[in-house]
């Protein structure tokens, strides 16, 4: 997976790779900013098009924005606002129900450095990281970086990928080896019939963030990133 990329980060941060990209004008690309704070998200978009020419859309969150077209000429890019990463990676996973992170370019912004939750994340699909300390140039270059199919993360973590052999996809599920507990397959059967979190939280007497942390330890356990996908596997396996 790591082959073919060009590893892009923020000049001025010694500790990131130089950025080697070209600042193509993105007139024609679709970008989305993907968060609760809906003021900074209409600001941030304007000013993203404004200096990219690309078209700039503030969401509220990521099942808000709409399912790619198969026709589509690019892949578009969702700039994703983790400020309030405190699920983790469970909400990301758990509202990904359009499959972006297969079908797009996803990048992480307003990021921690102490979440540690990077390698990880490559591995769902997420194409970058932009951290707090990261100003306005640094945004723009990466997004110039990942529109030209480039991943944006720092020298340290591209070397600890490096030395542990690069990103690892875990087997494909089977039915043996990722068996789900009785509250696991309830969940799942609703989760494919179109019930949402809260739908299923009523269902079970259950808070919402426990069946965010269901559907997040279901997905890892059957290798799947988002709800069509746990479709397709339950119906080959339940």
């Amino acid at each position: 997976m790591l082959k073919g990329h060009t590893y892009s980060t923020s000049t001025g941060l010694s500790n990131y790779l130089p950025w080697y990209g070209n600042m193509t004008d993105c007139t024609g690309r679709q970008i989305y900013l993907v968060g609760a704070n809906r003021l900074y998200n209409e600001l941030l978009a304007h000013v993203i098009a404004d200096k990219t020419g690309a078209s700039c859309t503030a969401a509220a969150t990521l099942c808000s924005v709409p399912f790619a077209a198969g026709s589509a000429p690019q892949k578009r890019l969702v700039l994703y606002d983790f400020r309030n990463g405190g699920d983790g990676l469970e909400e990301l996973i758990a509202s990904d129900t359009n499959n972006i992170l297969q079908s797009d370019y996803l990048v992480l912004i307003n990021l921690s450095h102490t979440l540690n939750i990077e390698c990880e994340a490559l591995q769902l699909g997420v194409r970058g990281f932009l951290y707090y300390q990261g100003g306005i140039d640094t945004l723009l270059k990466m997004i110039h970086s990942v529109l030209n199919s480039e991943l944006w993360i720092s020298r340290e973590l591209m070397t600890e990928l490096l030395l542990e052999g690069g990103l690892k996809k875990a087997p494909k599920a089977t039915a043996s080896s990722t068996l789900l507990s009785s509250r696991e397959v309830d969940i799942l059967t609703c989760l494919i019939k179109g019930y949402t979190n809260a739908m299923i939280a009523d269902a079970f007497c259950l808070s919402p963030h426990t069946i965010k942390t269901h559907i997040y330890h279901i997905f890892k356990k059957i290798n799947v990133t988002s709800r069509l996908q746990a479709a397709q596997w339950a119906s080959q396996h339940l």
